[in-house]
């Protein structure tokens, strides 16, 4: 049945058009968005977060269990921390300021199995090569201390994860603990798709979500 939404998309701190506040870890980013929704009067919403966005998901979700009604977390995970040789450690450790758009990071961190448009990508690697360094490398700190497994233990809402089986940065043993951890998770692994599977086909993933909130929310 066709039903209305409004549709928020802000931008964490430090990134976009958003300042940096006085830390960078994924529970001050829940903090600042339980702000815009104080802000906004916002009562009640469903929470959609992807990698990042999906960890600050999951700790509003705890927080504001009145407030969040259902959660989706695309390439999700509980526990971040990238090993300190892994070549995306590297690559983030060793960003300086400018940073290039055109920095071969970027491919690898937005890398997929399926090829994403490069008119898409490449605003994308513009605005992510516009972050400082020192925030990439906060956030990359901020992960390296992070275990979200009792918070996500204690999510009562209804949480759909959607992930991708060739995710380079969370893997199946990510996949396993995260679904372990939430008492009420419905799961859909996309075969052959990656870390980003909503740029790899928007529309198989934003008709996934569409199919769990019809199901899971009572639309007055």
């Amino acid at each position: 049945m066709p039903w209305g939404h409004r549709l928020i998309i802000p931008d964490l701190p430090g990134h976009g058009a958003s300042v940096a506040g006085d830390g960078l870890t994924v529970g001050d980013c829940a903090d600042d968005i339980a702000a815009l929704l104080v802000t906004l009067g916002i009562d009640h919403c469903v929470v959609i977060g992807h990698s990042m966005g999906a960890m600050v998901g999951m700790v509003l979700a705890e927080r504001l269990p009145g407030v969040v009604e259902a959660l989706v977390l695309i390439s999700a995970t509980l526990r971040p921390a990238f090993p300190e040789g892994d070549p995306i450690t590297q690559a983030i450790l060793g960003l300086s300021d400018p940073i290039d758009p055109a920095d071969p990071f970027f491919d690898v961190w937005h890398a997929g199995p399926h090829p994403v448009d490069r008119s898409f990508l490449d605003p994308l690697s513009r605005e992510a090569a516009a972050i400082p360094s020192s925030i990439w490398k906060g956030i990359l700190g901020g992960f390296s201390r992070l275990d979200l497994t009792e918070i996500a233990g204690r999510i009562s809402q209804p949480v759909f994860c959607i992930a991708g089986s060739e995710d380079m940065l969370f893997d199946a043993a990510h996949r396993v603990a995260l679904t372990s951890a939430l008492p009420d998770a419905r799961t859909v692994l996309l075969k052959g798709f990656g870390h980003n599977p909503h740029w790899e086909d928007p529309v198989q993933v934003a008709l996934l979500v569409e199919d769990f909130l019809e199901a899971t929310i009572i639309v007055a």
